[in-house]
């Protein structure tokens, strides 16, 4: 549970030898899962302030101002090693947690995306992971009523063992109804409501804090177990004790249950608790008090209440039939954490030292071999190119993810504008402004590149956003990588912070919120260490200025312009194309540039406040070929290109053209009669661009003496791309 350096810093801070109890809630509460001790020292790397920043890292959600005294919420986390174990109840859960974790801010949840990662399709073992985390996050966001509207989806060998499961959801929340994890008042009351409490995902953040392997099988029960309907009728109460004013404090009970909320909660506040774990609501009537402490059971929040409006919740309590609700506790002035159990003191922890007493582990990096060896690939010229673009479109990487988010409930709420499948989902709130949600990531140019690949990352989850027209306002991330205590893998890690932080700076996007998921590796029978593609998931909300900036994704009429913005570069480290067509990943990633990426946005931003063009895509999974590909499918609307068009640096050859992943780039759709204003605008503002073609009434892609292919044959490939496994 905790180390014996750890072990010997609780005796010496406390002058005593901690009982059972105690070290149960200090095992949890030093986890890494919990307490970020090889993580929380990088993020002053990120920018985390902004004007419109209302409440930033360290709360459940994230909360950004956008005007008329309205807040968004914004939250990701990850439940990955719990949905190895058990897929359905660990994807489930995941989701319930996000969506406590954006209400005890007060915020009602809208939306929800998922970021998923599956070993190879051909795997019986991969495929039952798949189905099941995919019917969790379903019937859990179905039941809540809240749409799931986007996400992503990898599939690789190296996550055959290690899956992994983000979750990220967003809320609403008027400035006067904002409520804070905090506990501030001595003498307000403790209310827990909610389910009731019982074993299932004792130890979960302990679980969460090491590598997997054979016997990880026996770690189910850490493995929480969701309630949806329960979920529902918590969010509707609490919202409702939240608009009458009733609470001065909320917490979910997520990790670390009651010996994580209501520790974070008094050293937010600089004060103490007393809590009577006997009245603790239980399930299951013979728990040891260590149990009760610990206990991860779902659907559970933790109120703070002043002593006169103890009556209001108990009546808003009762309305819903909440009836599993107790006064568990008070705080208190003495900032200790002190719990009984039927008249014996259980626990009596110093607060600070519960958040902030762990010893600070000493971490090592070092350049993984990989990287020292690492060789230019050289593709093969002899291949048939029209194969390789029919055989791209078939991979589950950059096919439709139709799939999956058919079985999503999309326009509950009615406010969905734009679904899954788009390069960002956009959502109209109920006072009239529209937001842009996305969430991207790319743990192949990462894992050749953890900086560049991290940069670029969160690049392409920026140029998503402005693909549809929006403004980018605000970043969460979810940084899954493996074993900390190893320095190849503590390298990736550090490096990737240093990107994202380099990229939230270049922009002036602060990080808000977000989650650390380390030990995804496993050790196998025999003995072989196995580590996922480092994969930091980045998710960017966005607003935008006015409903008439809304672009779409899609060509929308024939014989337009064909436009590419930024210039491709002859990096092919890290695509698709390079790993499905060649099984080869490492080679030479593109270079993040910001000065490459702030031309192409602002390019993009001025003809869209200009009404210059029709549509707009942005190029990355996939390159070029997809990006197009894509725009032609929803209308059937052929393309007629000239590679030689193609704006581009020195050396770059044909397959570069139609397959680099080169970041900083969009396809833009122009009208004949608005091309001269575009190119005027464009050679304005310095971007590198081509019009490299036009669309066509006749349904097929055309590139000028080299191919010709008929867009259905193509679609085909692509929309079959995951059925085809599934079936």
């Amino acid at each position: 549970m905790i180390s014996n350096e750890e072990y010997a810093k609780l005796i010496h801070a406390l002058g005593r030898e901690p009982n059972f109890a105690e070290l149960n809630v200090i095992g949890a509460m030093w986890s890494e899962h919990i307490s970020y001790k090889s993580s929380k020292r990088w993020f002053s790397l990120f920018k985390t302030t902004a004007p419109y920043l209302a409440l930033g890292i360290g709360e459940g959600a994230g909360l950004i101002d956008i005007g008329d005294d309205l807040l968004l919420g914004l939250g990701l986390e990850s439940h990955n090693h719990p949905s190895a174990i058990e897929p359905f109840q660990g994807a489930a859960t995941g989701v319930g947690g996000i969506i406590r974790d954006i209400i005890s801010q007060g915020c009602k949840p809208i939306a929800l995306l998922d970021s998923i990662r599956f070993g190879d399709l051909t795997s019986d073992h991969s495929k039952n992971l798949f189905e099941n985390v995919v019917r969790g996050i379903s019937s859990y966001g179905n039941c809540v009523g809240i749409p799931t509207v986007g996400g992503e989806a990898e599939f690789d060998p190296v996550f055959e063992n290690n899956c992994l499961v983000n979750a990220m959801c967003v809320g609403v929340v008027k400035k006067d109804k904002v409520v804070r994890s905090i506990a501030s008042t001595p003498g307000n009351f403790f209310i827990l409501y909610g389910a009731r409490t019982g074993r299932d995902g004792i130890h979960g953040v302990s679980f969460a804090s090491k590598d997997l392997d054979d016997k990880s099988e026996s770690d189910r029960p850490a493995v929480q177990i969701g309630d949806p309907l329960m979920e529902k009728v918590l969010i509707d109460a609490t919202l409702e004790l939240i608009e009458k004013d009733l609470l001065s404090g909320l917490q979910d009970l997520g990790g670390g249950g009651l010996s994580c909320a209501i520790s974070e909660m008094t050293e937010k506040g600089n004060t103490g608790a007393l809590i009577r774990l006997e009245d603790v609501p239980l399930r299951e009537f013979d728990m040891k008090p260590w149990e009760i402490l610990i206990s991860e059971s779902q659907e559970r929040m933790l109120a703070v209440v002043s002593p006169q409006n103890i009556d209001g919740v108990e009546e808003v309590l009762k309305k819903y039939d909440l009836l599993a609700y107790s006064i568990i506790g008070e705080v208190t002035n003495n900032s200790h954490y002190i719990a009984f159990y039927n008249g014996e003191k259980i626990i009596d922890l110093p607060v600070d030292l519960i958040i902030n007493g762990f010893p600070e582990p000493e971490r090592k990096f070092s350049i993984p071999d990989y990287i020292r060896s690492k060789k230019e690939y050289t593709i093969p010229n002899q291949g048939n190119i029209k194969n390789e673009i029919l055989k791209i479109f078939e991979s589950p990487n950059v096919g439709s993810k139709e799939w999956i988010y058919e079985q999503y409930d999309q326009h509950v709420q009615t406010q969905t504008v734009i679904q899954a499948g788009a390069d960002a989902a956009v959502l109209r709130l109920d006072d009239g402004k529209y937001i842009a949600l996305t969430l991207d990531s790319n743990s192949f140019a990462v894992y050749c590149s953890p900086y560049n690949g991290t940069a670029n990352v969160a690049a392409e989850a920026q140029r998503n956003i402005i693909a549809v027209g929006a403004k980018p306002y605000a970043i969460v991330d979810c940084l899954n990588f493996g074993n900390p205590e190893k320095p190849d893998s503590y390298w990736q890690f550090v490096e990737s912070i240093k990107g994202l932080g380099r990229f939230s700076n270049d922009f002036k996007l602060p990080v808000i919120g977000g989650n650390v998921s380390l030990y995804n590796e496993t050790v196998n029978k025999e003995g072989k260490r196995e580590r996922i593609n480092p994969t930091p998931t980045i998710g960017i909300i966005g607003v935008f200025d006015s409903p008439d900036d809304l672009l779409a994704n899609n060509f929308v009429n024939q014989e337009s312009k064909i436009i590419q913005i930024g210039k491709t570069g002859k990096e092919l480290g890290g695509s698709e194309y390079l790993r499905y067509c060649f099984n080869c990943i490492m080679s030479d990633v593109p270079t993040y540039d910001e000065k490459r990426e702030k031309k192409s946005i602002e390019a993009i931003t001025q003809l869209n406040k200009n009404k210059l063009i029709e549509s707009c895509h942005d190029i990355s999974n996939g390159g070029f070929i997809v990006a197009l590909g894509e725009m032609m499918f929803k209308n059937k609307i052929g393309a007629k290109i000239n590679l030689e068009n193609i704006p581009s640096d020195e050396g770059v050859e044909t397959r570069h053209k139609l397959f680099s992943e080169t970041s900083s780039r969009f396809i833009i759709e122009v009208s004949n009669e608005k091309l001269e204003q575009v190119i005027n605008l464009l050679e304005t503002i310095g971007v590198d661009y081509g019009v490299v073609g036009h669309t066509t009434k006749e349904p097929i892609l055309e590139i000028e003496n080299l191919v010709s292919i008929d867009i259905e044959q193509l679609h085909s490939n692509w929309k079959n791309a995951i059925v085809k496994y599934m079936e």
